[in-house]
């Protein structure tokens, strides 16, 4: 069946990644050359080149709507305080500096372990719903853009009637750790993990271990990453072992 108007998921994310400027020379180019030869990638670009910026866009407006507000609100009044002098402010820097490498050393090494394995989830292509799901995408265009609290209030309003669905339950977990916030994230990974249909249930347990991981407690992380069956996952369980 030869129809235009699907667009595969690989494809989808390699127009999102041109239209985000992701794309190396290399790759840019090869992908211009095929638009030119080919004109049913040609088509299905523009069309996906025309929802992504109207879902773009409506993330833009709300966030602009959000700033003109904070720009009525009264702004907050200044008060000239005492110059400082320039060789106290090295000397606080340099303090600091000492301290900061002196954490860095002291760190703890699960907390170690969590930075070095921790990436946030690149997220879905943020056109691949329709007009059923829009809600969804346009909180994962916030989500893709790093504001994961805008994204979680989106995403939690769509919860309180969808607890069952998996890819909720696994993106409100995954913007909870990238927010930092480890606890809540473990409790919606677990919703994923426990659902032996789910489609990020690999996912989940290696997120999952890494969010233990921050919070401190290695048996935990391991008994998640042993659920996991990614080379990832069973690296960092090697490591924890050692």
């Amino acid at each position: 069946m030869n129809d235009s108007s699907y667009i595969s998921q690989e494809r989808q994310e390699t127009f999102e990644r041109y239209l985000m400027d992701q794309m190396d020379n290399r790759e840019r180019s090869q992908f211009l050359e095929n638009l030119e030869q080919d004109a049913q990638l040609i088509q299905q670009f523009n069309e996906f080149k025309a929802l992504f910026h109207n879902v773009e866009e409506a993330a833009l407006r709300e966030q602009m709507e959000s700033f003109h507000t904070e720009l009525k609100s009264p702004s907050k009044k200044i008060t000239k305080g005492r110059t400082f002098p320039i060789y106290k402010i090295a000397v606080v820097i340099t303090v600091l500096a000492a301290m900061g490498l002196w954490l860095l050393y002291q760190k703890d090494p699960n907390e170690k372990l969590y930075q070095e394995y921790f990436t946030v989830d690149p997220g879905l292509p943020t056109v691949m719903g329709n007009s059923s799901n829009y809600d969804f995408y346009e909180a994962m265009v916030d989500y893709k853009q790093g504001h994961y609290k805008t994204a979680i209030s989106k995403w939690e309003q769509l919860w309180a009637e969808k607890k069952d669905n998996d890819t909720l339950n696994y993106f409100l977990g995954s913007a909870y750790l990238a927010d930092g916030e480890a606890t809540k994230a473990i409790s919606f990974f677990d919703l994923v993990v426990e659902d032996e249909n789910a489609s990020f249930k690999n996912e989940a347990a290696f997120y999952q271990g890494l969010a233990h991981l921050k919070n401190g407690d290695p048996q935990a992380a391991l008994k998640s990453l042993e659920k996991a069956q990614d080379e990832k996952s069973r690296e960092l369980v090697k490591k924890l072992k050692d």
